[in-house]
């Protein structure tokens, strides 16, 4: 019975790979802004032992460094603004090139956008930390969950009706990190509403947090010893 359940596990996992495969997929990341920052990155000198923040442009516009400026190690930012997981991915020679003592891995809501399966978004996370793993496996991996948004607040067409799908990923995102041993950090309740929505007092736009936020997000890590 056990080797018939993993047998039909087996092939729902392939149908719902095929099936997304089988749909338009957006994979592209590398615009001059992505190429603009790695290439900042990869003119920075190596910093050993670092703390990495890893995302898009919500980990970007986290001022870590000032944050964490108590820290006994390095913080270092890696966001990106615009970035996707496929972008992540492909940029992790860098990440990992001085070994990083933590990195703390925040994506998702640029996926929702491009319409992304979440099932090539989990794939693309798995592949991240298992990357981590096989390059620095003494890194130690935090996974975030993505921010909701707020969609009366935001004016692009392709943000709406997304975030109702952040609820589903980061259930996804919680289930992967217990099947790859790692640390999950749900921070959603540090900015949403009682029906999930980034509240107004936290963002400008209903997708960036306004700079006083992180604030509490730092608190929060803090609280919880996860630095």
């Amino acid at each position: 019975m056990r080797s018939l359940n993993i047998t039909l596990t087996i092939l729902l996992v392939s149908v719902l790979v095929t099936r997304a495969q089988s749909q338009k997929i957006d994979s592209s990341y590398a615009n001059w802004y992505y190429q603009q920052r790695l290439e900042y990155f990869d003119h920075m000198p190596p910093v050993k032992k670092a703390i990495v923040f890893l995302g898009n442009s919500i980990t970007e516009r986290g001022e870590w460094q000032e944050l964490f400026a108590d820290c006994k190690y390095p913080v270092v930012n890696r966001g990106i603004g615009g970035d996707n997981s496929f972008g992540i991915l492909a940029r992790m020679d860098e990440v990992l090139r001085a070994k990083p003592r933590a990195i703390f891995l925040m994506d998702g809501i640029n996926d929702q956008f491009r319409k992304l399966p979440h099932e090539v978004s989990i794939n693309n996370y798995r592949r991240i930390i298992r990357t981590i793993k096989a390059i620095s496996p003494r890194t130690r991996i935090y996974l975030e969950s993505a921010l909701p948004i707020n969609e009366s607040m935001t004016s692009e067409p392709y943000t709406k009706g997304r975030n109702v799908l952040v609820p589903q990923l980061n259930e996804k995102l919680k289930a992967l990190a217990e099947e790859e041993r790692i640390t999950y950090i749900d921070i959603c309740p540090l900015f949403q509403d009682e029906k999930g929505v980034l509240k107004k007092e936290f963002t400008m736009d209903g997708v960036h947090l306004k700079p006083a936020a992180y604030i509490e997000w730092a608190a929060f890590l803090k609280k919880n010893k996860y630095l």
